[in-house]
């Protein structure tokens, strides 16, 4: 990532949002039949990021414009009354290179697609409503809200280069924080959550070769919790 922190008082004329504007739903990212469908004939991550901003640009564009705005290979997520936060797609198969992919109005949060050469991760960017800070968080997947919005997920399982974990992220003043963490004994090769409840999830995984499911509420004592 590069993160240009923010833009210079002349460049602020252009990406500066000044006046109060109306509130924005919630921008939905792709689901598992959408996504599959813009990258199927993709060359890499980056590329497949580009069609889902594309997309969304294509049926909110007046909207999404008030949040994010695209020129050339700067992105830029506004911040109300404040300089934006600036990133740059860098040329080449290394990148890293960043695309729009969803947004949360309870948190006002914009999540963006991240990938470097053949690794993907996100990136969100909370934008400073209410009383929380501007901030930015690099996630190791994709964040998953729950119906509150005071808490979102990520799941991270796989054979290799993976954090091998489940973490709830509870949104803080300054910006997300890890809440509580779950490592199985036996590690998961593959793993998907869902909500099953503002305070429970339902994670399916597969260990030795099967696949399986569990509840997890957050008063759960398998949890690691890492903020009170």
């Amino acid at each position: 990532m590069r993160l240009l922190i923010r833009f210079a008082p002349l460049a602020c004329a252009l990406w500066c949002v000044t006046t109060a504007a109306q509130p924005i739903s919630t921008i939905s990212p792709p689901n598992t039949e959408q996504f599959a469908r813009l990258c199927a004939k993709t060359a890499d991550p980056a590329e497949c990021g580009k069609k889902i901003e594309a997309q969304h640009l294509d049926r909110a564009g007046a909207v999404l414009a008030t949040i994010v705005k695209r020129a050339g290979n700067l992105l830029a997520v506004t911040v109300p009354g404040e300089p934006p936060f600036m990133f740059e797609d860098k040329l080449g198969e290394a990148g890293p290179n960043l695309s729009f992919y969803a947004y949360h109005a309870p948190s006002d949060s914009v999540v963006l697609y991240r990938a470097q050469a053949d690794k993907l991760d996100f990136l969100l960017v909370q934008r400073g409503g209410g009383v929380a800070s501007a901030s930015t968080t690099e996630l190791p997947n994709e964040p998953l809200f729950n119906s509150d919005g005071r808490y979102f997920v990520t799941i991270d399982f796989c054979t290799d280069g993976c954090e091998n974990r489940l973490s709830v992220w509870r949104f803080e003043r300054r910006g997300p924080a890890r809440e509580r963490v779950f490592s199985p004994r036996t590690p998961w090769t593959d793993a998907g959550v869902s909500w099953g409840a503002p305070r429970r999830l339902i994670a399916d995984y597969t260990e030795g070769g099967k696949n399986a499911s569990m509840n997890l509420e957050l008063s759960d004592p398998r949890w690691t919790v890492l903020l009170p």
